[in-house]
């Protein structure tokens, strides 16, 4: 099977690297029941594994292109400031319509955190307090598996979360109101931003179309 390769044509969602080693599988409890995902790599992955590979990257790529659009769009009409209500009130939705069309659950999460809904699946915790910064794959322990794919900031994406006095005061204004906790500030271009966390069910999965 082809490779998938994951290309975004804007800004700051960027996924770059490939596996690390292998690393002590996270454990998740479920009740008084400790289960373990473990890590897979690419290279010894099964054929459903890959189709769950390829449905990862391709509902990854429609979470990045359709948030992409509405937050060019909100740029394009002069409101920097609306980028954030873009991140707060359209990417959730964008992320739900992404999740049913392609039967997976998706989200994003950071090491330091805008929105406090955002915190990493238990299977990706880890991973992100360990600021794991290549593609990550994990088996489940009823077939499923998780991805967790970083995020570098690119420098266009600094005037929400570069340093502070960097930020336009209404963006800044727009942040305070809306998250009085944030801590999404203070990155560096090209420095690990955060993770797109993916989850693809179990059992046999069919490639999804690539087409968007």
């Amino acid at each position: 099977m082809k490779q998938p390769v994951v290309t975004f044509a804007v800004c700051c969602l960027v996924l770059t690297g490939c596996a690390g080693p292998a690393e002590e599988p996270p454990m998740v409890e479920q009740g008084e029941v400790v289960v373990e995902w473990e890590r897979l790599l690419p290279g010894l992955m099964t054929e459903t594994q890959k189709a769950q590979q390829e449905l990862v990257l391709t509902a990854t790529n429609a979470l990045v292109s359709e948030t992409m659009g509405e937050l060019m769009a909100a740029l394009d009409a002069g409101d920097a400031a609306e980028a954030i209500n873009v991140c707060r009130e359209k990417a959730p939705l964008v992320a739900v319509h992404v999740s049913e069309q392609y039967g997976v659950r998706i989200g994003r999460t950071s090491q330091r955190l805008r929105n406090p809904d955002n915190v990493a699946p238990a299977w990706a915790q880890t991973y992100v307090e360990d600021l794991v910064a290549d593609p990550t794959y994990l088996a489940g322990p009823d077939g499923e598996m998780g991805a967790l794919l970083p995020i570098h900031l690119k420098a266009d994406c600094q005037m929400c979360h570069g340093p502070a006095e960097m930020i336009d005061d209404d963006i800044k204004a727009a942040i305070a109101e809306h998250y009085p906790d944030d801590q999404a500030v203070g990155f560096a271009d090209g420095e690990l931003r955060g993770w797109f966390w993916v989850e693809a069910p179990p059992g046999e999965v069919e490639a999804a179309k690539t087409e968007m």
